[in-house]
């Protein structure tokens, strides 16, 4: 569930880099936005969360299962 929340939040806190971007005019948070290092941090958020999403439903299918 760790897994899970941590990509999340990190794709909610790229998320927000966007929507800064949306609502200020500076320069240097469009440039962190469209950077690689955002880019990269998406990447990583997606695939903390696809993997947390995985081990959650692992975990219910074993309780499912009576694996305890």
């Amino acid at each position: 569930m760790t897994v899970l929340m941590a990509g999340v939040a990190l794709l909610g806190m790229v998320l927000g880099v966007f929507w800064w971007k949306d609502r200020t005019d500076r320069l240097w948070v469009a440039r962190l936005a469209y950077s690689r290092f955002t880019a990269r941090l998406a990447v990583l958020g997606a695939a903390l969360a696809g993997v947390g999403a995985l081990m959650v439903l692992q975990s219910l299918f074993d309780l499912g299962a009576g694996g305890g």
